[in-house]
């Protein structure tokens, strides 16, 4: 058996990896892009840059191939060497040139600064990879005017004519390297603009061409070095996927919505979940064992009659409808206790209504596993010998037939952590339902993949288990 369950949890772990792949493509392809949601977008470029980074969606998608464009200081001096935009300027900006404090194999890793990190940058690649589209000129609002001026004064008028020429005079893209001998080294990249979009980089324009001309600047002489960096095998699986697995595996995820993290959500939320599932599961597997070994006991009968028309009956009725009445009728009653948390014993409400509405498809299923098992010769001697009709039915018939209700209480055992989805939403239990069906409209992707991995991980479990049950349950089978 020992050999047995190894293979069964080695396959597990290829399930579970396989579910958080599919999840994993699902979440970046339909999704989309959830800056905007999380980031407003008056905080700028800088805002959403640092929201990803803290993310870990600025990395690759699976294997982090990415390389910097490194500027080095090679003056000497006490200063600190930065990187800023001249006036009217963004290039700087756009291409998040920030200072470096890390540098492997850098003893000197405070004399660099570095671009925003592209996948496989090279010279050849145009000059938008380091921008990401974004403008390296300050934008300026013009025109419209006419109407908005009707009824200003004529002096308001020449006021704003001049501040527009002022405006479209405005220097071009240009960044000011401060050394640390103090000096200042400003490099115009204007030449690289596009003529018909002058806050854009030509369309011709490579890294190469950048490169070159902050070699080639007159004012350089060598004190500026700028290169490609090379490729930090050390990160080679700094990637999304790595961080969506490892965050989902530890519940380390921190809510897009509430940074919250994971981890004490599930402890938080949890609790709720189970306050309604156990009973439920407990219950309504009792009465519904019950109730179809009495109707299995007396099939053919007025009994076994009566019992199929009402569990037919009640598998008609769609489950929200049982909500509604059972909501209202208890709203009638206990208003109270109709909706949301304010008493413990308002989590019984839910459970009773889930209970009855399952009631039928339980019966109808547990009565046709045990009609097997009473028809055979066992049950007629059983009865012959004068055993009670509760051993027979609990004694005999139930371990003969046990392997096909274990099988079907495996596929409750996800929903005993994550709650009823739609039960939790409609009786306002904040629950992990609850929870998992806010997310999904508020594109909380990490609470997602969390309880998705949570539900993939308990299910798995759960069917190993089942296999171990088989064997406890009919000594005829052997786990090899």
């Amino acid at each position: 058996m020992g050999g047995y369950v190894l293979r069964r949890l080695v396959q597990a772990v290829f399930t579970v990896l396989g579910v958080m792949l599919l999840t994993f493509v699902l979440f970046r392809l339909v999704t989309g892009d959830v800056t905007a949601q999380f980031v407003s977008p008056k905080l700028g470029k800088e805002a959403r840059v640092a929201w990803l980074r803290r993310n870990h969606l600025d990395l690759p998608m699976v294997l982090n191939l990415q390389r910097r464009l490194v500027f080095t200081d090679r003056t000497r001096g006490e200063g600190r060497f930065t990187a800023g935009d001249a006036t009217g300027s963004r290039a700087a900006a756009a291409m998040l040139l920030e200072r470096s404090d890390k540098g492997p194999g850098r003893a000197d890793a405070g004399a660099r600064v570095v671009s925003v990190p592209v996948q496989l940058l090279s010279l050849d690649d145009p000059l938008g990879r380091l921008t990401g589209g974004d403008p390296w000129v300050a934008g300026h609002k013009r025109g419209g005017g006419g109407d908005r001026d009707k009824d200003k004064d004529k002096d308001e008028d020449e006021d704003e004519d001049e501040e527009e020429d002022e405006e479209e005079r405005a220097p071009g893209p240009a960044v000011v390297f401060t050394l640390r001998d103090g000096s200042e080294l400003a490099v115009d990249l204007s030449p690289l603009a596009d003529p018909n979009a002058p806050d854009r980089p030509a369309p011709g324009a490579t890294v190469g061409d950048l490169v070159g001309r902050i070699d080639g600047d007159p004012n350089n002489a060598g004190r500026l070095g700028v290169e490609i960096g090379p490729i930090d095998r050390g990160r080679l699986f700094d990637s999304q996927f790595l961080w969506h697995l490892w965050e989902s595996v530890t519940f380390s995820n921190r809510s897009y919505k509430t940074d919250e993290l994971l981890l004490d959500v599930i402890a938080k939320k949890a609790r709720y979940s189970l306050a309604i599932s156990v009973p439920l599961l407990a219950l309504g597997w009792l009465f519904a064992m019950v109730v179809s070994s009495v109707v299995a006991y007396y099939r053919a009968s007025l009994i076994d009659k009566l019992g199929v028309f009402v569990c037919v009956l009640g598998m008609c009725v769609p489950f929200l409808v049982y909500m509604i009445i059972g909501q209202k009728i208890v709203f009638e009653i206990a208003p109270m206790a109709a909706w949301g948390i304010h008493n413990p014993a308002n989590v019984y409400v839910p459970v009773a209504i889930a209970m009855i509405a399952g009631l039928g498809r339980s019966v109808r299923f547990y009565r046709t596993v045990i009609l097997d098992q009473v028809k055979q010769d066992y049950v007629r001697t059983a009865r012959a010998k004068g055993v009670p009709l509760y051993g027979i039915l609990f004694r005999h018939v139930l371990r003969n037939c046990m392997l096909p209700i274990l099988t079907s209480l495996v596929l409750s055992i996800p929903f005993l952590i994550m709650g009823s989805l739609l039960l939790e939403r409609f009786f306002g239990v904040p629950g992990l339902g609850d929870l998992m069906v806010s997310s999904v409209s508020d594109r909380d992707v990490p609470v997602i993949s969390g309880l998705t991995f949570l539900t993939a991980a308990v299910y798995v479990v759960g069917l190993l288990i089942t296999d171990v049950l088989y064997a406890v349950f009919d000594p005829r089978i052997r786990l090899r």
